[in-house]
């Protein structure tokens, strides 16, 4: 019995045989030309390479993906040993793309692993739809070819990222609404802070589940059916904002202290009426 369950990707020329259980989910991911028998199979690697093995007895199913060349601005590839249990950190140090480093915590073991940013051009063919907010960049992350970037493979991943400061002077754009946003069957608002800045950039770092496609954007409110979901530091700069259109969300606390002040006296005066009418 052979289960495959894809998610965002694509599913060309598979052929399982052996009478073999196989069960793989991918997330923003293809599988093409995979043949899973006794005989040699061939895998592409991250960095283009191939290499050929012989399986005996076992059913492999390889990772793919490949974003048209049409659609890459820039693109910065690093390697590192990826096991079970270790904390693992790809630094992109060359500056081809936005993306300036990825973390996590592996809970796999893949050994020699090639890590491929992608700044894009447009949305990745691995997406359905634009991100909600003001985009700033489209980006994908692959690790391997093999799920390493998968949320079963790792825990704790984090994202550092870069943005211009021309871009946000020029788009007047908030830079505390800044967010990368994940696509997993839709796109999500990740948990983004700033760490620095220097006469050019400004510096984040986001909070993700997994790796693959990402959108840098400004992640405004918006006004359609669609309810956002703001980090806690965005929520904060959000009540900010109001406060400063109103003048009266200032202080929260002392908000909550001017409603109590009205409220309590009104509260006494109603119970009291209350027991005096009972009393009658």
């Amino acid at each position: 019995m052979n289960d495959v369950n894809l998610s965002n990707g694509s599913l060309n020329n598979v052929n399982l045989s052996n009478d073999s259980s196989n069960n793989a989910n991918l997330n923003n991911y293809s599988l093409n030309n995979v043949n899973s028998s006794t005989a040699n199979s061939s895998t592409e690697g991250s960095g283009g390479s191939k290499s050929s093995s012989s399986s005996s007895n076992t059913s492999r199913i390889e990772f793919y993906y490949k974003e048209p060349a049409s659609n890459v601005i820039a693109k910065e590839l690093t390697t590192r040993n990826i096991v079970n249990g270790n904390h693992v950190r790809y630094d992109f140090t060359e500056n081809n793309t936005c993306i300036t480093y990825i973390e996590f915590d592996a809970e796999r073991t893949f050994l020699k692993t090639t890590t491929t940013v992608e700044e894009l051009k447009n949305k990745s063919i691995f997406v359905s739809k634009n991100p909600f907010g003001r985009l700033y960049k489209y980006v994908n992350v692959w690790i391997g070819d093999k799920g390493a970037g998968l949320p079963t493979s790792l825990k704790n991943g984090l994202v550092g990222f870069k943005v211009e400061k021309a871009w946000i002077k020029d788009n007047n754009v908030n830079e505390s609404l800044i967010t990368l946003q994940w696509y997993n069957n839709d796109w999500e608002p990740l948990y983004t802070e700033k760490v620095g800045e220097d006469n050019n950039y400004a510096y984040f770092e986001s909070k993700t589940p997994g790796f693959s496609s990402f959108a840098i954007t400004e992640n405004t409110v918006q006004n359609g059916n669609k309810d956002e979901i703001l980090s806690e530091n965005q929520i904060q700069a959000t009540l900010k904002n109001i406060g400063a259109q109103n003048g009266l969300i200032k202080n929260p606390m002392r908000v909550a202290r001017i409603i109590m002040a009205i409220s309590l006296p009104l509260f006494i005066i109603v119970a009291g009426y209350f027991v005096v009418r009972k009393k009658l």
